[in-house]
């Protein structure tokens, strides 16, 4: 089975004086000093895109920010070495995955350094400025970890049992086991091979173990819970959060609702957002509960999601698990007709 890229941006030259980076061909690329990272409150699917990145490119893996329980689950189940934390990003070059978003770029990262960007997010709001000619492969797959196997496969490079358990759980876990809006034909092929690869039977089963693995989060002050899924995004010149929760228990953290509104009003105001939003995804049931930090963010999603007769303080909207397909987009319209 050929697959061929749904949207494929990739802004390479291959003259000889050129110096663009090659990701049809990493033999013509210079890795010295090459680290690839993804977005602050790194995700599954950031985490191991910055592990594929590095075997098939080259250079290493590093994370912004200490990796999440799913993500340590997800590598130790594997029996993979987690990527570095780095804070300090100069003098290097610069490949970043899962987003293109200067919202959601490590603060010591020099945008002039970026010579790579593979992701599956839309470029709105305040993606990445650079004067120099970046490789880019986006494509509106479930997750980043599929492109990157899509692009081994093509390059006949081989992941290595270990790497592609881990690129397996990214998958599961940027498309909610393939239940999320978001998911295509691709995440479910390459699910498949990188099964085979890794020699799991049973995939469900494993993403199921994951979900087990992201829903306990009774142990976790509720600032914690709040930015441990959390985006910034820049809409209609508005600085807006949102965070997620993906949760098989959603009722436990809907019981600690006072606790998380505490935390998105300190948090709001601490980083000077316009507005912000937290989504209990429920797993399970195929829903999210949105809350909000004040008035005016509520005002946001009465437009967002037509609910005009919204008087509670919660907001229940049923098949909704997606903060990149559903959630944000909603929200970005409403913010950007204010």
């Amino acid at each position: 089975m050929k697959l061929s890229p749904l949207v494929a941006a990739v802004l390479i030259s291959t003259g000889s004086t050129s110096h663009a980076f090659d990701l049809q061909h990493p033999a013509n690329n210079n890795t010295d000093n090459l680290v690839w990272t993804g977005h602050l409150s790194p995700d599954t699917d950031t985490v191991v895109s910055a592990m594929l990145a590095a075997h098939i490119y080259g250079g290493e893996a590093t994370v912004p920010e200490r990796i999440n329980p799913e993500s340590e689950f997800v590598l130790s189940y594997c029996n993979a070495e987690p990527p570095r934390i780095e804070s300090e990003y100069g003098n290097v070059q610069i490949g970043l995955v899962d987003f293109n978003q200067v919202t959601q770029l490590a603060p010591t990262i020099n945008q002039n350094a970026i010579v790579a960007v593979i992701d599956h997010h839309a470029i709105g709001g305040s993606p990445i400025n650079t004067p120099q000619i970046v490789a880019m492969d986006i494509r509106g797959w479930g997750s980043a970890a599929t492109i990157l196997a899509d692009n081994a496969a093509k390059l006949d490079i081989t992941l290595p049992k270990q790497l592609a358990c881990a690129a397996l759980g990214a998958i599961l876990s940027d498309t909610v086991i393939f239940q999320s809006a978001t998911t295509t034909e691709y995440d479910k092929y390459y699910a498949k091979q990188l099964a085979d690869l890794a020699g799991i039977n049973d995939i469900e089963d494993f993403g199921q173990q994951m979900l087990i693995a992201k829903s306990d989060l009774s142990h976790l002050s509720a600032s914690t819970i709040l930015t441990m899924d959390y985006k910034n995004f820049e809409y209609g010149g508005k600085k807006v959060g949102i965070g997620v929760a993906e949760t098989l228990t959603a009722q436990q953290l809907l019981d600690r609702k006072e606790e998380l509104l505490a935390a998105m009003r300190a948090y709001k105001k601490a980083n000077q957002l316009d507005h912000l939003f937290f989504s209990i995804t429920d797993t399970k049931d195929k829903k999210a509960n949105l809350l909000w930090a004040d008035s005016s963010d509520l005002k946001v999603l009465k437009i967002a999601f037509d609910a005009t007769d919204l008087e509670k303080d919660t907001l229940t909207l049923e098949g909704v698990t997606s903060r990149k397909r559903q959630i944000g987009p909603a929200i970005q319209n409403a913010v950007e007709s204010l």
